[in-house]
């Protein structure tokens, strides 16, 4: 059931719901840092610290750690306490625990909030666990890969308050599904506008902006100047979801202007639903 590398499992119980699984290190002869004698076993004191869940029910590791003392008198090591590099000192989550904390909500999309209820935690050390595992991966030159087709949207971040307006946050999507792999958000820029998202576009390097063959975006004049400037190869296009959207919104411009006596086709009432909007050209209308 634990499964995690230098411990062995001594004994499992149930508290308040919860698994406890009570551990201990597997070394079973130890060596003064200091001298290099032998030590000898002084104490034993336990630590609580949050693990994967098991069976839907959040883990509690108690390492029973070991307190050492060097026998040599001369030694200026008196005593110490095990550690291991799969439990940080002072931590209330394994190593192990922390990264799957931070894949489900990066890979797998998962509330925050969500994530820390299963594993037992609050929602700030699960973010803290996201943070300094994500933040590598963020990094990454290699992140983005090698992209053929980019979706481009703006989305509400933050609800206005009293302190301050509505935030929004421009969103860029690989739309293009890979052999292993669906679509998948690539970065979300602070702001949405054509210059923030020019200003992405222009950070990422050449060979990577002249692989770009399609971006899709919403009905906004902005994202579409910024995309032709920075991506002139690319087909800039309207994306699924706005192009149905056009549709429905000429299907009602055709019954109000028949409720008025006024003819109209949809054809007619799509492409001056395009012209309004004059960011780019969308699919082809039946």
């Amino acid at each position: 059931m634990l499964g995690l590398d230098g411990f062995v499992l001594l004994a499992v119980s149930e508290y308040a719901g919860e698994l406890e699984q009570a551990i201990e290190t597997t070394a079973a002869e130890v060596f003064c840092r200091g001298c290099g004698v032998q030590a000898r076993l002084h104490d034993r004191r336990p630590s609580w610290v949050r693990d994967l869940p098991s069976g839907g029910r959040p883990v509690t590791l108690v390492w029973v750690k070991r307190v050492w003392r060097c026998m040599e008198r001369s030694c200026p090591t008196s005593t110490w306490t095990e550690t291991s590099q799969n439990i940080r000192a002072r931590a209330c989550l394994t190593e192990r625990a922390r990264r799957e904390i931070c894949r489900r909500v990066g890979e797998e999309g998962h509330l925050v909030a969500e994530v820390a209820r299963d594993f037992g935690v609050g929602w700030g050390t699960a973010m803290a666990a996201v943070a300094e595992y994500g933040q590598p991966l963020v990094d990454d030159p290699d992140r983005l890969g090698a992209v053929s087709a980019v979706g481009v949207d703006e989305t509400a971040f933050l609800a206005a308050n009293a302190a301050h307006h509505t935030m929004f946050v421009t969103g860029v999507v690989d739309v293009r599904p890979g052999q292993r792999r669906g679509p998948r958000l690539l970065d979300l820029v602070p702001g949405r506008s054509g210059t923030v998202l020019a200003a992405w576009v222009l950070s990422q390097p050449p060979q990577w902006r002249a692989g770009i063959e399609v971006a899709a975006l919403d009905p906004f004049r902005g994202y579409a100047n910024a995309l032709r400037t920075t991506l002139p190869q690319a087909t800039v296009v309207m994306d699924a979801f706005h192009v149905v959207r056009l549709e429905f919104a000429a299907v009602d411009d055709v019954a109000a202007a028949s409720n008025r006596n006024r003819p109209v086709t949809v054809v007619d009432a799509t492409t001056r639903c395009i012209a309004s909007v004059g960011c780019c050209a969308a699919a082809p209308t039946t």
